[in-house]
Order: structure tokens, then C-alpha cells, then sequence
């Protein structure tokens, strides 16, 4: 799990220009904590060969703008050996990526 996936979660969810109701922070940053406390849950940094990664990653799918953090949230599961699950097909663009939709 990456940590700055959850720190996204609470961005967006607590953003007023996206929900007419946002989320609490307070609640978000409860309910994140609740996922990181789970035994099974593994935080997922960068390491050594990640801006490798992400650079290519970046060049060969032509990624800029919102696609960039695609690509560095790839390159961690990438260099991780994780699979990325998202219903984001945009995934699809990074080669090496292991990724699938939980539904």
C-alpha cells in the first residue's frame, strides 16, 4: 500500500470542489490508519531503482500532467513486484506493470 496513494484518498475525498459534501479529514485519516493497521498490509516506497523506473516509464507512455503520478505509482509496483489493482485502464500504458481491475 502506498502511502502516497492514502495521502491522495484524503486530498480528493476532503476536496469542496469536488464533493458537495467532502469527506472529514479527520475520518479519512482514521479510516487510512485503519488500512495500514492491517497485518496483511505492507507500505510500498520507492527504492533504489525507482526514478529509473519511473523515467522510463515516463518517456516510453509519453506520460505528463495527471499521467506522470500513474507512472510513478507504476514504477512502484514495478520495482516492488507488486500488482497495481485500479480501474484506471490508463495503467495499461506502463510496460512491466502487472495490473488488473478488482471487479
Amino acid at each position: 500500500m502506498s502511502p502516497q496513494v492514502l495521502a491522495s484518498v484524503v486530498r480528493i475525498c476532503s476536496h469542496p470542489r469536488i464533493f458537495v459534501q467532502p469527506s472529514d479529514v479527520e475520518e479519512l485519516l482514521e479510516y487510512c490508519g485503519l488500512l495500514v493497521s492491517q497485518p496483511n498490509a505492507m507500505p510500498i516506497v520507492p527504492g533504489g531503482r525507482h526514478w529509473a523506473i519511473f523515467g522510463k516509464l515516463c518517456v516510453d507512455a509519453k506520460a505528463t500532467g495527471n499521467r506522470v503520478q500513474d507512472a510513478w505509482n507504476a514504477a512502484l509496483a514495478i520495482e516492488t513486484g507488486c500488482e497495481w489493482i485500479t480501474t484506471d485502464r490508463d495503467y495499461a500504458r506502463f510496460t512491466g506493470l502487472h495490473w488488473r481491475s478488482p471487479f
